[in-house]
C-alpha cells in the first residue's frame, strides 16, 4: 500500500553558532566545553538521528527523526534544503534507520494514532508503504548485525517485537507479544539483549532468559571496542531513584546489576573519550559519568537550554565530538577534553592530515605531517613517542588503531590501513574516519570512503 508523502521544503542558509563557555572544575577532571548548535532551521524535538551511505542526501547523508505535527523523515538534499517527509501532517517519526544496499529507509510513525506503525520508503520514488500498523506506540526501529528490529508498546505491559533478517519480511518474535519493548542491543559477540518493561532479556541459543530491573528501562547502550562486552541501561520514568546500570552476565545468564549512579529520568546513553554520557528527560540534564561502580559524574550543556534527550550520534568533524538529539534541536560537542590549555594550543600547531586515495578499495595510505611538534617547547619533539592513527566507523565505533613512527618536524610520515580491523576480518564497504591521536589525546579527524 502506497501513501501520499506531504513534503516540506524549507531553504537557509546554514550558519552554525559556536557557543564557548567554561564550566567548572570538578573532582572528576578539568575540562574545556565548546557547543555548537547544528542545523538552526530544526529547532523542535529531534527523537532520532542516523548517518546513511544514500545518494542524494547532503550532511553526510544525515537521517532525523521530527516528532509531532509538523515533523517526519527528515534529511537535506543541499545544505540550505531540508525536506521533511510524513505520512500525514499531524504524525511524526519517532525513529529511522537507513537500509543502504536497497536505497530505502525504515521509520517508526507514531502519536496513538491508527496510522501508527512502520513504514519504508523510497528514496528514488520518495514514497512511502506501509509494513505493519501496530496498536500501540513505536518505540525504535534499529538494525545490528543479525538483522532489523522494530519495538513498540505502553504502560510497560502492551506491545510487541517484529525482526527481520534483511528488511523484506518481518515476523513477530512471539515471547515479546503484549510486552513494551523499547529497545535492543548487540553486544561485540553477537549477544542479542532486549528490554521490556522491567526487563532486560539475554537470548543464548534462541533462548531469552531475563532479569527484573525493578525500574522501567529506556535505553540499553554497548561501550565502543574494546569495551564491547560492557552492557548499560538507563532506568526509570522520573524520581530520584532512577538509575544507570551496568548488566553482569556470563554463560547466557544475567547475573546481576552494578549501579553506575543516580540521575532524574535517564533516558540515552552514549560515550565519549572514556566516560559514559547520559542524557535525561524532563530537565533531569545531561552528565559525564564514569563507567564503573558510584562512578563520579559531571554535568555539561547547563546553559544550552535543553529540557530533555532524546538520542546520541558521532559527527565527521575535525574533532572528537558527539551530538545529542534533544527538545530544542541538535547540539554539537566539539571539545571535551581532559588536557590544560597550554596542552591544546602546543599540540593544535601539529598537523597536516591526509590520506589517498579516498574513496578507496582495498586500501589507502594515511599521510601525517608535523610542522611542529611542540610548539612553545623547543627542543622537546621527544615528547610525543606515542603517536598513532585510530580507525572509526560511522557509528564511531573504534575498528582498528595503526601506531606511526615519531616523526621529526617538517618531515611526512605515512601509514597504510588495508581495510581490516583490529581481528584482522575486511569490515564493510561504506564512510569511516581516521584520527591522529597524539599522547593519548585525539588531534584531528578526517572522513574516508571505503568501496564495495
Amino acid at each position: 500500500m502506497l501513501i501520499k508523502i506531504y513534503q516540506t521544503t524549507k531553504r537557509i542558509i546554514v550558519l552554525s553558532t559556536i557557543i564557548f563557555f567554561c564550566l567548572f572544575y570538578s573532582e572528576l577532571i578539568s575540562q574545556i566545553r565548546d557547543w555548537d548548535q547544528m542545523y538552526p532551521i530544526i529547532d523542535g524535538p529531534v527523537c532520532d538521528m542516523k548517518f546513511s551511505e544514500l545518494s542524494g542526501i547532503s550532511e553526510y547523508g544525515l537521517l532525523f527523526a521530527l516528532p509531532g505535527v509538523g515533523g517526519g523523515l527528515a534529511y537535506f538534499t543541499y545544505p540550505d534544503s531540508l525536506n521533511i517527509f510524513s505520512i500525514a501532517t499531524n504524525i511524526g517519526a519517532v525513529s529511522i534507520v537507513p537500509d543502504n544496499p536497497n536505497d530505502r529507509i525504515f521509520c517508526a510513525f507514531g502519536c496513538g494514532s491508527n496510522s501508527d506503525g512502520l513504514y519504508e520508503f523510497d528514496v528514488t520514488t520518495q514514497e512511502f508503504e506501509l509494513v505493519t500498523y501496530c496498536e500501540y506506540p513505536p518505540h525504535f526501529v534499529k538494525k545490528v548485525s543479525s538483522g532489523f528490529y522494530f519495538g513498540y508498546g505502553a504502560w510497560n505491559m502492551y506491545g510487541g517485537l517484529l525482526h527481520s533478517t534483511n528488511g523484506d519480511i518481518w515476523t513477530a518474535i512471539d515471547l515479546f507479544n503484549f510486552k513494551d519493548v523499547t529497545d535492543v542491543e548487540e553486544n561485540g559477540d553477537g549477544t542479542l539483549f532486549v528490554s521490556a518493561g522491567y526487563e532486560i532479556y539475554i537470548e543464548n541459543d534462541g533462548i531469552f532468559n531475563s532479569f527484573n530491573v525493578g525500574l522501567s528501562i529506556n535505553d540499553i547502550y554497548v561501550r565502543n571496542y574494546p569495551n564491547n562486552d560492557e552492557v548499560y541501561l538507563a532506568c526509570g520514568d522520573g524520581g530520584y531513584y532512577n538509575l544507570v546500570y551496568r548488566v553482569e552476565y556470563e554463560n547466557g545468564e544475567i547475573t546481576g546489576l552494578t549501579s553506575i549512579n543516580g540521575f532524574y529520568y535517564p533516558n540515552r546513553i552514549y560515550e565519549f573519550g572514556g566516560y559514559l554520557v547520559v542524557g535525561c528527560k524532563d530537565g533531569g540534564g545531561l552528565y559525564l559519568v564514569e563507567p564503573e561502580e558510584n562512578g563520579q559524574v559531571q554535568q555539561i550543556g547547563a546553559g544550552l537550554g535543553i529540557n530533555e534527550v532524546y538520542c546520541f550520534e558521532f559527527y565527521p568533524t575535525y574533532e572528537h565530538n558527539f551530538m545529542v538529539g534533544t527538545d530544542i534541536g541538535v547540539f554539537l560537542a566539539t571539545n571535551l577534553t581532559s588536557v590544560s590549555n597550554n596542552e591544546l594550543t602546543g599540540i593544535n600547531s601539529v598537523i597536516l592530515l591526509r590520506n589517498y586515495p579516498n574513496p578507496f578499495k582495498p586500501s589507502t595510505t594515511i599521510y601525517f605531517e608535523a610542522t611542529s611538534l611542540h610548539q612553545g617547547y623547543a627542543g622537546q619533539a621527544n615528547l610525543h613517542e606515542n603517536l598513532r592513527i585510530e580507525i572509526f566507523n560511522i557509528k564511531g565505533q573504534k575498528v582498528n588503531e595503526l601506531p606511526i613512527v615519531t616523526p621529526s618536524p617538517g618531515h611526512t610520515f605515512s601509514v597504510t590501513w588495508d581495510g581490516r580491523d583490529s581481528n584482522s576480518k575486511r569490515v564493510g564497504s561504506g564512510i569511516y574516519f581516521y584520527q591522529l591521536n597524539i599522547d593519548n589525546t585525539p588531534i584531528m579527524m578526517k572522513k574516508m570512503i571505503l568501496l564495495k
